[in-house]
C-alpha cells in the first residue's frame, strides 16, 4: 500500500504544476486544464489527508471512504466547472478569433 505521504506529496506536486499552468499560460484552454489539475490535486490532497488520519486513529476504511465520497463530489463539481468553461471558451474564441486570454479584457456580449 502506498503511504499517505506520498499521496499528499503527488497532490502537492499536481497542485504545483496547475498552478504554475494557470500563472504562465495565455491560452483559455490552457487554464481550463491548469484549474482541473487544482481539482484533482485537491481531491487527491483530501483522501490522502483522510487516509493519514484513519492510520493514525486505528479508525479503518470509515473516514476513507468519506473521504472519497467528498472527493467524488469535487470531480463532478470540476466536470461542472469544465463544461461551463469550455462553452464559454469556445463562444469567446468563435466571436474573437483568439483563444488568447490577453484578448478578452471584456466579458460583455
Amino acid at each position: 500500500m502506498i503511504a499517505s505521504t506520498w499521496v499528499i506529496g503527488l497532490a502537492l506536486l499536481l497542485f504545483g504544476f496547475a498552478l504554475v499552468m494557470i500563472l504562465l499560460r495565455r491560452g483559455l484552454f490552457s487554464l481550463l486544464v491548469g484549474v482541473q489539475g487544482v481539482f484533482v490535486a485537491a481531491a487527491l490532497a483530501l483522501v490522502g489527508f483522510a487516509r493519514m488520519r484513519a492510520e493514525d486513529a486505528g479508525i479503518g476504511a470509515a473516514g476513507v471512504s468519506e473521504a472519497q465520497g467528498f472527493a467524488l463530489v469535487v470531480l463532478v463539481l470540476a466536470a461542472a466547472e469544465l463544461a461551463l468553461g469550455l462553452s464559454i471558451a469556445i463562444a469567446s474564441v468563435r466571436e474573437r478569433g483568439s483563444a488568447n486570454v490577453d484578448h478578452s479584457s471584456v466579458l460583455r456580449w
